[in-house]
């Protein structure tokens, strides 16, 4: 349940109690857990619990002098702003001119003081962040001071209990790959390095490793847990102790033990002197990483312990993105069934609206769903439902529909919605007119159309990272003066989560270049505040490019292959506006959605669909 302003107001209270009694200026509380999740069990929504922010990304600063900060990036200006108690937080909207970030912040205010003491919860910090803040403190007498258990447990006295659901095996048909054989990927890439143990900690990684999922955290099929991969045994450490039949079919591969033995098992590590770790500093804490360091009794490290670790991305992490051919196979059959539901859902809310019926935000948002339930397979939702109308679509991840916003003709209407089915996971998202659609809202609409068809057509060598391809995407919506403040792309994990890594296609400069069997998401936009927002996405998978010239390197050429297969909305485009090109793929695309969808369907929704597809042949 929400908390209450008045709750809120007594937890932070409560919390400053407790930074006095350790000496602290401030205290940091991010939107991360343990596992370094994006989207958390409830027990483990700290920040909602002291903020009222009930976003998936943020840093809040508790601070005993002057006003406390929430750092939020674009997706959640608007949210926050609606959220959270403006006399109690300084709203700071990442991304906008001479907003700092939370580490120049820092900087700022120990410039400000001669000094600053911070403390944060090192089991929810990854080393990757310690040290940027760490570098942007400068005064002989500043300190980041871990500090156990967390400040926010203390005061969260209605906090729920951990999730300890059931964990199952994936079908083998599903997964294309054994965990014998993972393993021994793994472990090959653990003796190049010369490393003798691997750490995971993020849940999808130790999802994927055992074929193992679980329902721990809500629309992501994954079970807490943690991971220590030997070069002979795999012991994972989670809540549930999996099923007879689980254990059977994965032998000797991985052993099971508690969840709270695992700190135990880092303590023991740390006693080993030969053993050279693997850690990768973006995806694990730094309360493994100091529960693996050796001290003296004046509290300096041991010299042998300062070199032991080999930080690097964990191998996990690129085998994860690219997907194997059974995989891909499934994930398709996924967005078979996901377009199907979204198509049903299209045209009841047609046939609603025609009869005069009141729909609402949430009345919408409830049907989608009863019309995803209804494909064979389907687990779960991949995230909460967004269905923004009007000036709620401009709002970028705006998760809780209303029930009394009510859907009117004039306006736009958002729709971003995924599911986890029979292997695959999906996202996509449409804007739908709803009524005659005005001028400006066909122009803006075709203006990302052709953003996105800009990405979906572009043809690009092996060794491209997603930086070259955000700004080729964004390039036609430049020119018409529009942009939008999230990234184009995320990849998209494999019946996991819906947003995985290590490639994206952002602004943000990426070391990893998009490779054949990566699924990632095209999805530029438009948001105006007290209008609305327009976004398009669609998942596609990197594949080779066939009938291309010799590429003067002798690189391999890549392109995109459509996974997506849901109409657009035919009223809201300006086919004027559009190139011959665009039209052409506009053309095949909706032949492809009804060579692939028709079939699935009958009755109303068969029309509804034929005469959508239709409507994009000129």
């Amino acid at each position: 349940m929400k908390a209450s302003p008045h709750e809120i107001h007594d937890r932070i209270a409560q919390l400053l109690q407790h930074l006095k009694k350790h000496t602290i200026d401030l205290y940091v509380v991010s939107s991360m857990d343990e596992h370094l999740n994006e989207y958390l069990p409830m027990y483990r929504q700290r920040l909602e619990a002291i903020t009222g922010f009930s976003g998936s990304a943020g840093t809040a600063l508790l601070c005993c002098e002057g006003k406390h900060q929430l750092f939020v990036d674009s997706r959640y200006h608007l949210q926050a702003e609606q959220e959270i108690s403006l006399e109690l937080f300084e709203l700071q909207k990442l991304g906008l001119n001479q907003v700092p970030t939370v580490e120049k912040w820092f900087s700022q205010e120990e410039k400000k003081r001669g000094s600053l003491k911070i403390g944060f919860d090192p089991f929810t910090t990854s080393p990757k962040t310690y040290r940027f803040y760490q570098k942007n403190l400068h005064a002989s007498n500043s300190q980041l001071i871990p500090i156990m258990p967390n400040l926010v447990d203390q005061v969260w006295k209605e906090c729920p209990n951990a999730p300890c659901q059931p964990i199952y095996l994936l079908d083998p048909s599903w997964t294309g790959e054994t965990v014998e054989s993972k393993l021994g990927r793994i472990r090959e890439k653990m003796a190049e390095q010369g490393v003798q143990v691997l750490i995971l900690s993020k849940l999808d990684e130790v999802a994927w490793l055992t074929n193992l999922r679980g329902n721990d955290i809500e629309n992501n099929p994954v079970f807490e847990a943690y991971c220590v991969v030997g070069l002979d045994n795999a012991i994972c450490f989670s809540r549930m102790t999996p099923g007879e039949e689980v254990r059977h079919h994965l032998g000797s591969w991985i052993q099971f033990e508690s969840y709270d033995h695992y700190r135990k098992c880092l303590q023991s590590l740390a006693k080993q002197d030969d053993l050279k770790i693997w850690l990768d500093p973006a995806t694990t804490t730094m309360g493994t990483y100091l529960s693996l360091q050796k001290q003296k009794k004046n509290g300096q490290l041991e010299k042998s312990h300062l070199t032991r670790f080999h930080e690097q991305e964990n191998p996990i992490v690129l085998f994860k993105a690219l997907k194997n051919s059974t995989e891909i196979q499934q994930i398709r059959k996924a967005h078979h069934h996901a377009a199907c539901g979204k198509i049903r859902s299209f045209v009841r809310l047609d046939d609603m609206l025609e009869q005069n019926q009141v729909v609402s935000e949430k009345d919408y948002a409830d049907l989608l769903n009863e019309e995803y339930a209804r494909e064979e397979g389907f687990a779960d939702l991949s995230f909460t439902t967004i269905v923004g109308f009007a000036e709620n679509g401009a709002i970028v991840h705006y998760t809780t529909p209303s029930p009394e916003k009510k859907i009117e003709p004039g306006h736009l209407l958002l729709i971003d919605s995924g599911i986890q089915i029979a292997g695959g996971t999906t996202d996509d998202t449409r804007t739908l007119s709803i009524g005659q659609p005005s001028q400006k809202q066909k122009k803006i609409y075709t203006r990302v159309l052709q953003a996105h068809i800009h990405l979906a057509t572009q043809k690009f060598p092996e060794g491209t990272k997603g930086d070259a391809l955000d700004g080729i995407t964004r390039s036609s919506l430049w020119n018409a003066g529009l942009d939008y403040g999230h990234g184009t792309g995320h990849g998209v994990g494999a019946f996991l989560n819906v947003h995985e890594g290590p490639h994206s296609i952002s602004p943000l400069s990426h070391t990893v270049s998009l490779q054949p069997g990566m699924v990632v998401s095209n999805e530029p936009g438009y948001y105006e505040t007290n209008w609305g927002g327009v976004r398009l996405e669609n998942l596609y998978v990197v594949t080779p490019a066939e009938g291309m010239p010799r590429h003067p390197g002798g690189k391999s050429w890549l392109q995109f292959d459509a996974l997506t297969l849901i109409p657009f909305d035919h009223k809201l485009v300006d086919f004027s506006l559009l190139r011959k090109e665009e039209k052409q793929w506009l053309k095949k695309y909706h032949q492809q959605i009804w060579s692939n969808i028709s079939g699935y369907l009958e009755g109303n929704d068969l029309e509804w669909l034929r005469a959508t597809c239709q409507a994009f042949e000129k």
